[in-house]
């Protein structure tokens, strides 16, 4: 996490979000986390980490190659990329067992003033089940978009592009270590491999 100094003692900075919709709502929330410098086999990525709990759980289904299991869900914590066009979200259980994995497709991150961070949603969605089986979600929306001229065409088109990237990623990770996308979850960022290599 950054920190800042101020009368001999480190304090955390304060980080705030945006998430905007095209159609003008908007959420506002500060971040509880901060930046990582996440080392990766090319380069070194800079990802801002979120985590929050949810106020009512609910339930969800843990899908391995092994078994379907239904599970309360808790908590998630989310990674935002200010080089990706998305974020991901990782779901959890109360003891920290993962869900599954939701790619939420966006403008790349962007700070618009000191500590203040936003991007645009941009519809399209994927759900990733733990043995790599992957959900393509809100379509509809994504195409609805485009034909309102909310969505700009170069930007669906930067989309569709990166959800093929997102899902060689994955492939490419189940090819190499089996159904499990858990197996590649870097054990000090907990960020899944496949997310680092689209």
């Amino acid at each position: 996490m950054t920190t800042l100094s101020g009368a001999g003692t480190d304090r955390p900075e304060r980080l705030y979000y945006r998430k905007q919709k095209l159609r003008g709502a908007c959420w506002e929330y500060e971040i509880s986390g901060g930046w990582l410098t996440v080392p990766t086999a090319t380069c070194e990525r800079h990802i801002l980490r979120h985590a929050f709990t949810f106020f009512r759980p609910r339930e969800a289904i843990i899908k391995t190659c092994h078994s379907t299991e239904t599970v309360l869900r808790t908590a998630a914590e989310q990674w935002f990329f200010p080089d990706r066009w998305f974020s991901l979200l990782r779901f959890v259980t109360g003891n920290d067992r993962s869900v599954g994995y939701y790619v939420n497709f966006s403008l790349p991150l962007k700070e618009v003033r000191t500590n203040y961070y936003s991007d645009f949603d941009l519809e399209l969605d994927l759900w990733l089940d733990l043995d790599g089986t992957i959900t393509e979600l809100d379509r509809d929306e994504f195409e609805e978009e485009i034909a309102s001229s909310r969505l700009p065409r170069e930007w669906a088109a930067r989309v569709n592009q990166t959800a093929s990237e997102v899902i060689a990623a994955v492939d490419g990770c189940i090819a190499e270590t089996g159904p499990d996308l858990e197996k590649t979850r870097d054990p000090v960022f907990g960020i899944p491999e496949f997310i680092l290599r689209a």
